[in-house]
């Protein structure tokens, strides 16, 4: 689908990083932008910069964790904008751990917001989505849905959880005008990494830490909107993660060896 002025789009997790990426790119293109996350101060700042960019913004302060939340800020966003064609499904958190170490609270956390949390979201704009068609979802997951990496276990299966419920959603509604879309980078440069408590020099990977580049929350906006109007499924960026993410399908066996060697 094309995005443009006045396409009427909602945004989870859009009070910082990518989601507030995606939210000003939206912005400049004119469309108008419902601004989901839970702290209603943080959403109002980023509704500002909508505003200045060229858009139209709402803002619709929720946990995903909670339904009925949910499903009264879809509502309200189709009240107010006629309708619903885009969703950017992108609130997420993590929490890094040795399996033994960590918390049973964190992994429920961790499911709860990352792949239950965007599968509410999603259940919720789902009929509007049908009813606009074209329209489209997409989904900002992650490579550790594809490269699992230590300490992060919970992190990791609730992203591959993720993507294997976008694919199948892919699968449902694509013929029905409805695009699907999952977005997998690595590491971006955002407040997610800070609050996760994970320090990328020292719990990734090195042979990850040499080669893949950490991103800017711009180059994971400009990927996400690029599936949309092109209506890609997967998209792993930078390239060297692709290359990494295909030699764990290609040669698993060596995968799992070069990452025990280089973790």
């Amino acid at each position: 689908m094309k995005i443009d002025r006045g396409t009427p789009c909602l945004v989870t997790g859009a009070s910082s990083g990518i989601g507030r990426a995606v939210a000003l790119q939206l912005a400049r293109r004119g469309a108008r932008v419902a601004l989901l996350a839970r702290t209603e101060t943080a959403l109002e700042e980023v509704a500002a910069e909508v505003r200045q960019a060229g858009g139209e913004a709402l803002v619709v302060a929720a946990d995903v964790q909670d339904a009925n939340a949910v499903a009264s800020a879809v509502e309200r966003t189709v009240e107010t904008f006629g309708g619903l064609r885009l969703l950017v499904a992108n609130a997420g958190l993590g929490r890094y751990a040795l399996v033994e170490e960590q918390p049973a609270e964190h992994v429920e956390t961790t499911i709860s917001v990352n792949y239950v949390g965007m599968t509410r979201v999603v259940r919720a704009a789902l009929p509007h989505l049908l009813t606009a068609a074209p329209s489209h979802v997409v989904g900002i997951t992650s490579s550790a849905a594809l490269i699992p990496h230590r300490l992060a276990s919970a992190y990791c299966a609730s992203k591959a959880a993720s993507n294997a419920y976008l694919a199948a959603l892919r699968l449902e509604v694509i013929d029905r005008g409805v695009g699907v879309s999952w977005v997998c980078p690595g590491v971006v440069d955002t407040p997610f990494v800070a609050k996760s408590e994970l320090d990328p020099e020292a719990d990734l990977p090195r042979l990850a830490r040499l080669m893949v580049r950490t991103l800017k929350p711009d180059e994971v906006a400009t990927a996400a909107l690029s599936a949309v109007e092109n209506n890609r499924a997967e998209v792993v960026l930078p390239w060297t993660m692709r290359m990494f993410a295909m030699s764990r399908r290609l040669a698993p066996r060596f995968a799992d060896w070069l990452h025990r060697m280089t973790g």
